[in-house]
C-alpha cells in the first residue's frame, strides 16, 4: 500500500509541475485561433500579434489592435502588450494599451487607464473583463466637459466559441457644452447568444436605461424615463427557420411642462430561412469587402461585384420562396388619446419551391396596415394638421368619431384602402389614389 501512495503522490507532483507548461501551450493555441475568429467575425477591428514569448509560469505577447473604417478601409492602430500568467487549470492575460501617441486618450485618462483581462481555461472557455475608470475631463479651449462613472463589461465565451454571455453597466454620464447639457443614468446590457449556423446567432438580449436628459439654451428640457429594449430570437427544432421579436418601451417623455407615456414599439420577423439568410449575409460581406479593398483591375472588380450582387439577389429570392412574415406595431400615448399603427407584410411559401424574381415580388406579397390617431392632435399641433390634410383629401385617412383612421390591405396585386379597391400600381404605369367618395 505504501508503494501505491508513493506512486500516486509522484503522479500528482508531476501533474502539478507540468500543468502550467501545458496550460501555457494551450493558451497560445487558443489565442491564435481566437484572434483568427475575431478578425473573421466582424469588419471593424483587426487584432494582430507581432510576438508571443511563452515561458513556464508566464508569457508575454505584443501586437496592434486596428480600428477599421468600413467605408474607406483606413486603419487606426493601437499598440498593446499582454502579460500572461499560467495557472494549473487556466491562464490570465492582462492587456496594457499604448496611449502615448494619442494626446486625446492621455487627456481623458491621465492616471488610471482602461484595463482588459482575459482568463482562459485549459478546456477552452474564456472570460473577458473590461474595466473603464471614471472620467473627469474638461476641454479648456471649448469649455466642454465630460464626466463618466466607472463602468465595466464582461463576456463569457464557451469552449467551442458558440455560446456568449455578455453584461455591461454604465452608471452615469454627463456631457456639457456651451449651449447644451446631456446626461444619462444607469445603462445596462444583459445578453445570451448561441451560434445557430454560419453567421446567424440566436438568444436573448435586454438593454435598459433609467433616464436621459437634454437641456438646451432657449429650449424646453427633454427627459426620457425608463427606456427598455428586449429582443428574443430562436429557431425551429430542425434549425431550418428562425424568428425574431423585439419590444422597445419608454415609460415617460417629458418636454417642458408636457408629459406623455407609456410608449411601445414592437417588431417581429418569423419563418425566415436560415440557409437563405446566411447566404444573404455572406453576399453583403463580400460587397462590403470589395467596396473597401478596391482593385487595380476595373473589369475584374466589376465582374466580382456583379457576381456578389447576383448572389445577394438570389439569396433574397430564395428567402422569399421559403416564405416569411414581418410585423411592426406602434402604440403611443398622447394628451388627446392613443396613437396606434400596425403593419404586417408576408410572403407565402411557394408550393413548387421556385424563387419569385424580385421584379415580380409584388404579385405574391401580402400585407395589412392600420393607423389610428386623435383628431384633436391636428388642432394642438398645426404643422401635423397641414401634413394630414392631403391624406384626408385623397381618402388615405378617414374620420371616425374623434379619430382619423386608415385600414389597408394588399393581396393578389389589389389594394383595399378604407373599403375602396384598386390595382397595385405597376412600375412605368401611372396609378393614383382613389378620390374620396
Amino acid at each position: 500500500m505504501k508503494k501505491v501512495w508513493i506512486i500516486a503522490g509522484g503522479v500528482v507532483l508531476v501533474a502539478a509541475v507540468s500543468a502550467p507548461w501545458a496550460v501555457g501551450k494551450l493558451t497560445e493555441q487558443h489565442w491564435q485561433s481566437a484572434t483568427e475568429q475575431f478578425n473573421a467575425s466582424q469588419p471593424y477591428f483587426v487584432m494582430e500579434t507581432e510576438s508571443y514569448e511563452r515561458g513556464y509560469l508566464g508569457s508575454e505577447a505584443r501586437g496592434q489592435l486596428f480600428a477599421v473604417d468600413p467605408d474607406t478601409g483606413e486603419r487606426y492602430p493601437l499598440g498593446w502588450t499582454g502579460d500572461i500568467s499560467h495557472g494549473v487549470t487556466s491562464s490570465t492575460i492582462d492587456f496594457d494599451f499604448d496611449f502615448a501617441d494619442d494626446a486625446g486618450m492621455e487627456a481623458v485618462f491621465p492616471d488610471e487607464k482602461p484595463t482588459v483581462t482575459v482568463t482562459t481555461s485549459a478546456w477552452g472557455s474564456s472570460l473577458v473583463e473590461l474595466n473603464v475608470p471614471a472620467i473627469d475631463y474638461t476641454d479648456d479651449s471649448s469649455g466642454e466637459s465630460l464626466n463618466v462613472s466607472a463602468s465595466y463589461a464582461t463576456l463569457n465565451i464557451s469552449e467551442d466559441g458558440e455560446t456568449l454571455d455578455a453584461r455591461m453597466q454604465l452608471p452615469g454620464l454627463v456631457l456639457r457644452g456651451p449651449d447644451v447639457r446631456v446626461s444619462m443614468e444607469n445603462l445596462n446590457l444583459d445578453q445570451h447568444a448561441s451560434l445557430l449556423t454560419g453567421k446567424l446567432w440566436t438568444g436573448e438580449a435586454t438593454v435598459t436605461l433609467d433616464k436621459v436628459s437634454v437641456t438646451s439654451r432657449d429650449e424646453p428640457d427633454l427627459v426620457l424615463e425608463k427606456l427598455e429594449m428586449v429582443s428574443n430570437s430562436d429557431a425551429d427544432s430542425a434549425g431550418e427557420k428562425f424568428g425574431l421579436a423585439t419590444t422597445l418601451t419608454l415609460d415617460k417623455v417629458h418636454y417642458g411642462d408636457e408629459s406623455q407615456g407609456p410608449h411601445t414599439f414592437r417588431f417581429g420577423l418569423s419563418d425566415v430561412s436560415v440557409a437563405a439568410w446566411n447566404d444573404m449575409l455572406e453576399a453583403v460581406n463580400q460587397l462590403q469587402a470589395m467596396a473597401v479593398s478596391g482593385s487595380d483591375k476595373p473589369q475584374q472588380a466589376f465582374e466580382q461585384q456583379m457576381q456578389a450582387t447576383m448572389a445577394l439577389t438570389g439569396s433574397i429570392e430564395a428567402m422569399m420562396a421559403d416564405g416569411l412574415s414581418t410585423s411592426a406595431e406602434l402604440d403611443l400615448s398622447s394628451p388627446d388619446g392613443p396613437v396606434t399603427g400596425r403593419l404586417v407584410i408576408s410572403h407565402p411559401e411557394q408550393a413548387d419551391g421556385e424563387p419569385v424574381p424580385l421584379m415580380m415580388i409584388a404579385r405574391t406579397i401580402e400585407g395589412e396596415m392600420s393607423v389610428k390617431l386623435p383628431r384633436a392632435l391636428a388642432d394642438r399641433y398645426p404643422e401635423l394638421g397641414e401634413e394630414l390634410m392631403p391624406l384626408l383629401i385623397q381618402g388615405v385617412l378617414e374620420e371616425e368619431g374623434d379619430f382619423y383612421v386608415m385600414e389597408a390591405s394588399l393581396s393578389n396585386m389589389m389594394v383595399n384602402l378604407n373599403g375602396n379597391e384598386m390595382p397595385l400600381p405597376v412600375p412605368g404605369m401611372g396609378a393614383g389614389l382613389p378620390s374620396q367618395m
